[in-house]
């Protein structure tokens, strides 16, 4: 596939004349299209083209995403779409490849997306990493009432974020959301939002942003981005959404396997409705290794030995010295775990433990080393509560 090259659109005039392209992989309307091309920074976006003909894209998202309690730079992958009549011809394949080494030239430790084929994804090198559960109970069977905070109606957008901001560190997998992907919260697409903060004795405990679908006649669903930081805030989100059951069926969000408002229920009434894991690719394995936190009581020193067929930066042996909450990582080493670059994803993560990923075929070591590659990489179970 050496006749495939990949760049940004040249002008807004080609990014125009992909649209239609863009339209015909993903069967959009005319609408759908000329709003979904209106959300895109041309900056962040790349063509593949077969000589002068376009015939796929895709959008890349610079953000960060929460693991050990610190802030690690990913971009991630949306949109990707490649022309019907080039499908199975390796084009994709290239084209992820082409934008992979272009990543990690630029110095981008992390990516993810979410799949909706994994083969090809697998090539590239990524592997699934973390949840995105969405939760849906009926108004009639949440069994709890607690009034004790006050919860108000706000147009604060920053106090919603400091909120998030607070919650964030606790987490795994959980975007560190930029303006734009703030701006996808409060303004999704085709709906609009009501947002609502929990007000606690000396600062907000928790949020619920949601809009309403209608149902049948004058009732409605419910779709929340919502964070509690306290059990009673928990309850008071859960409360909120009872009062409006006169007028809707369901609430539905996203939030990990342990989910904090499930816990506030007497019973497990909740449904999952949806469950699409997503997908992370190690792209520079000394920085992603180096910029994530770790438990700040361990301290350990494991030797890694990476099999990358794609980025010959990352193929080889590592360091990884832990030590008051943060990584250090030097070339080098006896290499006494050896892992595939998909098997480092969820193990990063913490998806998957190493002794869960000898199954896989990606891992293999000592036991001593087994366990203490768990041990290092020890965590909250990674979840995104974004899609993009």
């Amino acid at each position: 596939m050496t006749d495939i090259t990949v760049s940004p659109p040249s002008d807004v005039d080609e990014f125009k004349a992909f649209v239609p392209i863009h339209r015909r992989t993903y069967l959009m309307s005319p609408e759908d299209g000329e709003t979904w091309a209106g959300s895109v920074d041309l900056e962040n976006f790349r063509i593949a083209r077969r000589g002068d003909r376009m015939i796929g894209g895709m959008s890349l998202r610079p953000m960060g995403q929460w693991f050990g309690g610190r802030s690690v730079a990913m971009t991630g992958i949306s949109a990707v779409g490649i022309e019907p009549q080039e499908r199975a011809s390796g084009a994709g394949t290239t084209f992820m490849r082409t934008v992979l080494e272009e990543l990690h030239a630029t110095g981008v430790p992390l990516s993810a997306l979410y799949p909706a084929t994994q083969t090809i994804y697998r090539r590239c090198g990524y592997e699934l990493a973390g949840d995105h559960l969405r939760y849906s109970i009926n108004a009639d069977e949440i069994d709890v009432r607690d009034r004790s905070l006050e919860i108000a109606h706000t147009t604060d957008r920053e106090a919603i974020a400091a909120v998030y901001a607070e919650r964030s560190p606790r987490t795994a997998g959980v975007l560190d959301r930029t303006p734009k992907m703030w701006e996808r919260t409060f303004e999704p697409w085709k709906s609009e939002t009501d947002s609502y903060l929990v007000l606690g004795t000396d600062a907000p405990e928790g949020y619920i942003v949601y809009s309403r679908g209608r149902g049948e006649y004058v009732r409605a669903h419910m779709y929340a981005d919502v964070v509690a930081l306290t059990p009673a805030a928990a309850r008071r989100i859960l409360t909120f959404v009872v009062d409006h059951k006169s007028f809707i069926d369901d609430v539905a969000w996203i939030g990990p396997a342990a989910d904090p408002f499930t816990f506030q229920l007497a019973e497990p009434r909740r449904k999952v409705t949806m469950s699409w894991p997503w997908m992370l690719r190690i792209i520079d394995v000394r920085r992603a290794l180096g910029e994530r936190g770790y438990a700040p009581t361990h301290e350990s020193e494991l030797h890694l030995r990476v099999r990358d067929d794609l980025l010959p930066a990352n193929d080889g042996a590592f360091v990884l010295r832990v030590s008051g909450g943060k990584g250090e990582v030097e070339s080098g080493g006896d290499g006494r775990l050896q892992i595939d670059v998909r098997g480092l994803a969820p193990l990063y993560s913490g998806y998957a433990s190493a002794h869960e990923l000898i199954s896989t075929g990606y891992i293999e070591g000592a036991e001593a080393d087994l366990g203490l590659a768990d041990a290092v990489f020890a965590g909250p179970a990674p979840w995104m509560a974004d899609f993009f």
